[in-house]
């Protein structure tokens, strides 16, 4: 948690109870599961590396706080915020009805959709004409489970399954097969390292990735009111641009100034 002011940081004023202001302290905790590129990852030196501790620390820094990144497991997370052990937990966490129940977000700031991939020569721009072609997908991932789903409806006339995202990849770029169907992020950032690849179709999933707190948080409103300003000034699309080597698209959450979540 932020260092509190004293008398537990409570102020009393005109005889009212107010809450001291959090942004008096100097440290911003943060939870993160750091074995999530490009994410969140840490350095051979141990220091913490990805798009959301470059947000994170883009944010603190607006705020004049200092950002303190602690190692946890992803479970942890949850945990650790509603406990008011840490201020905030990344990791590329989604903001669910269940979730908004126990846990408050921020607004988000990426949208994790489902992707096509495929080489910067195809010609193929939409599902409907993945009709007849081959397609990959690694076992039992989203891809999987979406190729599982519409392939037949969509008259793919094969999906081939790999064991790792590289495999598929350099099937796809060696032109083996004609596309591969997975996370969208997570082939964003292989495209960085493997050229010769391009997204072919964007396949909307409404999910999307925020900051996480304790129920109700003072913080989460400034935050995300910060976040909202790295939008509008092209502070969130840089930091994008960064870790994908592409502009986010318009409309989207990394660009889009959104309000806060709630629970339905």
């Amino acid at each position: 948690m932020l260092k509190r002011l004293s008398l537990m940081g409570i102020l009393v004023t005109s005889g009212l109870l107010f809450a001291a202001p959090v942004f008096g302290a100097d440290t911003l905790v943060i939870g993160t599961y750091p074995a999530n590129p490009p994410w969140e990852y840490k350095t051979a030196s141990g220091d913490f590396e990805g798009f959301e501790v470059d947000v994170v620390r883009e944010v603190a820094k607006r705020l004049k706080l200092t950002p303190d990144f602690q190692d946890m497991g992803f479970q942890a997370l949850f945990a650790a915020t509603s406990s008011g052990r840490i201020d905030f937990a990344i990791s590329s966490i989604s903001i669910t009805n269940d979730r908004l129940k126990n846990q408050s977000f921020t607004q988000p700031y990426y949208d994790s959709d489902g992707t096509v991939v495929g080489k910067t020569d195809s010609s193929i721009k939409s599902l409907e004409e993945l009709k007849g072609k081959t397609i990959g997908v690694i076992a039992g991932s989203t891809g999987d489970a979406w190729a599982k789903a519409n392939s037949e409806k969509l008259g793919v006339a094969e999906v081939k399954s790999y064991a790792a995202q590289q495999d598929l990849l350099m099937e796809v770029q060696n032109g083996r097969i004609d596309g591969g169907a997975g996370e969208l992020a997570g082939f964003q950032y292989a495209m960085t390292k493997m050229p010769g690849l391009k997204l072919l179709v964007r396949i909307p999933t409404g999910e999307r990735f925020a900051l996480m707190a304790k129920k109700d948080s003072p913080l989460v409103e400034k935050v995300s009111e910060t976040i909202a300003a790295m939008k509008t000034d092209g502070t969130m699309a840089a930091i994008h641009k960064k870790w994908f080597n592409v502009d986010p698209e318009p409309g989207t959450s990394t660009v889009k100034v959104l309000p806060l979540p709630k629970a339905e």
